[in-house]
């Protein structure tokens, strides 16, 4: 499994969310190599074998103007869990 984390750095929260991620994966024995990508970024992007599971909207809706809104780590966690248990 690949999971891929676009995420700026230079914000505490994302970079609080990308060691969520991670710890999150190895807690759970999950197999995955990461693909991390800072980039100027106003919510992180995860994605999971190439699938947006979480920003631009996805798993967490987004605002009216379609814009994703920040994650929860319970966001996160739901998204990941259902991914993993759809491979």
């Amino acid at each position: 499994m690949e999971i891929g984390l676009i995420y700026s750095a230079k914000d505490p929260k994302q970079a609080q969310t990308a060691d969520f991620v991670k710890r999150f994966v190895q807690e759970h024995g999950i197999l995955a190599r990461f693909v991390e990508s800072e980039q100027p970024v106003k919510a992180p992007m995860i994605t999971v074998d190439g699938c947006t599971i979480v920003g631009s909207g996805q798993a967490v809706g987004g605002d009216k103007n379609g814009l994703g809104r920040f994650p929860s780590t319970k966001e996160i966690a739901k998204a990941l869990e259902r991914r993993i248990w759809c491979l």
